[in-house]
């Protein structure tokens, strides 16, 4: 059997129904052709369809900034008001006897700066500081000579030759110190604390403590920083001549974004950005529209997250708590709990410096010891 040169004939299997064994079914090929012309595609259905998408989730992402911004504006003033207001007596006893605790551990504070800068016993560290409030201008000046001193040790620990340094610098690095342990009880200094920590360090021994491996890189400060440059250069007047009502809305989202270190709505502006002024609609590409409702998307789930940290907060939604009695007694005992932790705070502070006007008032000069230091440094 000949065949045409314009076919070729593809056997197939048998199927249920069709001729029996020898028969073939020939499938046509089409000729080739060597037009390169651009088919022009209806994308009028799947713009349609990621539109109504993108449209879906930014109507949810509205939703929540809403909320988030009625929290702010509504819900924590009228709390803070009604709580004045219902428990203004309890209120105003916390706040007095928190100021006397810090006021009474700002003491303490400076007393043990005191007996590590001049190397005092706590009774003599105590008589110091006494003296310097009731002389505040003088203890100015004696702060001052103590900063241009440890300038003046610094600068000389800087100098490469440090083992020859004047007989009157009696400066140890810090692992002499502080001994073969100092990393492990640098590693045990929360992150939160690791900042006064050294600059505490570095006022007592003229050296900055060694650098921690555990302190988390900053690379996500550095990555919002640089999508908030680039979208001050897209927003940026010399680029468009004007500042239209939309690119300023998107200014101020970036830089509330940026505050907070939130990437994800940084990386959501930028797209938008990108958008163009314009908006979106039939003459948007199907993938930019797809892009920022992904980004969008991430924002939105960035968002329902920090809502639902924020609802923990009793000022969510306080109007209806309120009509609650079992709430209103949640306040009040979570008031009355750190009233009594503030009162067994005071007692334990009052004990040490009582302790210690004793000993300042009772011990002549000649016959002080030297404690065990850092036995108030708890509070």
């Amino acid at each position: 059997m000949r065949h045409s040169s314009k076919y070729r004939p593809y056997e197939t299997s048998r199927r249920p129904g069709s001729a029996g064994p020898g028969r073939q079914t020939a499938t046509p090929r089409p000729p080739s052709s060597s037009c390169k012309s651009v088919i022009p595609l209806d994308t009028r259905t799947i713009r349609k369809k990621a539109m109504k998408d993108y449209q879906k989730t930014e109507r949810s992402l509205e939703d929540l900034k809403t909320q988030i911004k009625r929290y702010h504006e509504r819900d924590v003033p009228g709390f803070r008001t009604w709580i004045h207001q219902a428990f203004g007596s309890l209120l105003s006893q916390q706040r007095d006897m928190s100021q006397q605790f810090h006021s009474k551990r700002e003491l303490l504070m400076e007393v043990e700066e005191l007996v590590f800068r001049y190397d005092l016993t706590d009774i003599e560290a105590y008589r110091k500081a006494v003296w310097r409030r009731a002389h505040p201008t003088e203890a100015e000046e004696e702060d001052l000579k103590f900063e241009q001193e440890q300038q003046a040790r610094r600068a000389r620990a800087k100098n490469p030759d440090r083992h020859n340094r004047d007989d009157d610098d009696d400066t140890e690095p810090w692992d002499d110190v502080f001994g073969d342990d100092a990393d492990e009880d640098f590693e045990s200094i929360p992150d939160a604390e690791w900042d006064c920590f050294s600059d505490f360090f570095e006022n007592a021994t003229g050296h900055r403590p060694p650098a921690r491996g555990s302190r988390p890189p900053q690379q996500e400060n550095k990555s919002a920083k640089e999508v908030y440059r680039t979208i001050v250069r897209n927003l940026h007047p010399d680029h468009h001549g004007h500042m239209s009502e939309a690119r300023k809305n998107l200014w101020h989202e970036a830089q509330a974004a940026y505050r907070d270190h939130d990437i994800q709505a940084l990386y959501n502006i930028l797209a938008r950005c990108e958008g163009g002024e314009a908006g979106l609609g039939n003459h948007s590409p199907v993938s930019l529209i797809r892009n920022l409702t992904t980004q969008m998307k991430k924002a939105l789930q960035s968002t329902r997250s920090k809502i639902r940290s924020t609802k923990s907060n009793p000022a969510w939604d306080y109007e209806v708590k309120i009509k609650n009695p079992a709430f209103v007694r949640r306040i009040q005992q979570s008031i009355d709990d750190e009233i009594q932790i503030l009162k067994h705070d005071l007692e334990q502070i009052n004990s040490l410096l009582s302790e210690l006007e004793w000993h300042a008032n009772h011990t002549p000069p000649a016959r002080l010891r030297n404690p065990h230091r850092g036995r108030h440094a708890r509070c």
